[in-house]
């Protein structure tokens, strides 16, 4: 009897931490820039809360500048180097 695994999930902050190191910015700057507070940002990319879609995906074309889509190749690449 083989034991199933899981298929890893990749998580909204997950996808927003990639994103946001490999362009350079603090989790700060991505705060104020979407006029959040910073402690609900790192939350999200810290596995604490989950965002919602729409957050991912606005924080992605807003700030990175990226099509969501996109961004979730960019997290999938760093997500194989590790």
């Amino acid at each position: 009897m083989t034991i199933q695994q899981q298929p890893e999930v990749m998580t909204g902050g997950f996808i927003l931490r990639a994103n946001r190191k490999r362009i350079g910015f603090t989790q700060e700057q991505v705060a104020e820039m979407m006029d959040m507070s910073l402690r609900t940002y790192q939350g999200w990319e810290r596995d604490r809360s989950d965002p919602s879609f729409g957050d991912v995906m606005a924080i992605c074309e807003c700030v990175f500048k990226i099509d969501v889509l996109d961004a979730i190749v960019v997290a999938q690449e760093a997500k194989d180097e590790h």
